[in-house]
């Protein structure tokens, strides 16, 4: 239920966003994060699977909820714990403790917001989870000894990859939500202005790549990525066109993770 996986994501992007500004922290520091994050992350998930039981009785009877495996009880439980010890490393000794109960008790309540309400309305639901895989980004332009501009551009590239990837994945759900009576972004506006607008996230973004260069925030080596992001992106778009959805969320994964190993390279052959 806790979907670790998410998790070990924002981990990695939390220590590449350590990494390209520079910031200094101790292994206290880093652990609360890692720890606060993976906490917020499975109340997130498990929230959802809360909210979703009656859904998942039709639809995923084998999960933990809908077949009896875990109580409802026990779920609110875990919720509570989880996220009171997604709190309690802001009083380790040398994290900067208001900053960490602030960002965390944010994160915790639009991850509940998310799940309650947002979760409901097309796009927002989109443009949510975009920002949410961006707040590890986030955190770290926290610190007082983060560099903040080599942060924009990952933070941005993030959000458009993340956000062109929610879209394909309602764009692949569309005939079970239409079932289900779920409305999604491709089930309000249709399936092609959705594709499109899927399409315009990657373009946009690849037209965005030299930006950070020509501002001095990364390396020139950053361009070598254009190699492999232009042909990339082209098939990512071939395959909406073809309305082949899960080649191109995986494709867009791909792209996501290019884009940061190259900022990091660049980073450090600079």
């Amino acid at each position: 239920m806790s979907r670790l996986n998410n998790a070990i994501i924002a981990i990695a992007t939390l220590a590449a966003g350590y990494f390209l500004s520079h910031c200094i922290f101790s292994a206290q520091t880093f652990f609360a994060d890692v720890i606060a994050f993976t906490m917020a992350i499975s109340v997130g998930n498990i929230h959802n699977d809360l909210l979703d039981i009656e859904t998942d009785k039709l639809n995923r009877p084998n999960r933990p909820l809908p077949s009896g495996k875990i109580s409802i009880k026990a779920t609110k439980l875990s919720i509570l714990i989880l996220s009171i010890s997604s709190l309690l490393p802001a009083f380790l000794k040398e994290v900067q403790s208001i900053t960490h109960l602030i960002f965390y008790t944010l994160l915790l309540a639009l991850l509940f917001v998310y799940n309650k309400y947002a979760k409901q309305i097309p796009f927002l639901k989109n443009l949510t989870v975009a920002f949410l895989c961006t707040t590890p980004l986030i955190r770290i332009m926290l610190y007082d000894s983060a560099h903040i501009s080599p942060l924009i551009f990952p933070i941005i590239f993030a959000f458009l990859y993340t956000l062109s990837r929610e879209i394909q994945k309602d764009l692949e759900d569309i005939t079970g939500d239409k079932a289900a009576n779920i409305l999604t972004l491709p089930i309000l506006v249709g399936e092609k202005k959705a594709s499109t607008l899927a399409s315009f996230q990657i373009i946009f973004a690849l037209f965005l790549l030299p930006l950070p260069v020509l501002l001095k925030w990364h390396s020139s080596l950053f361009l070598l990525a254009l190699i492999l992001l232009i042909p990339l992106s082209i098939w990512i778009i071939f395959n909406l066109n073809k309305k082949d959805y899960t080649k191109a969320r995986t494709l867009t994964k791909i792209a996501m993770i290019l884009g940061i190993v190259f900022l990091i390279l660049s980073e450090t052959f600079s």
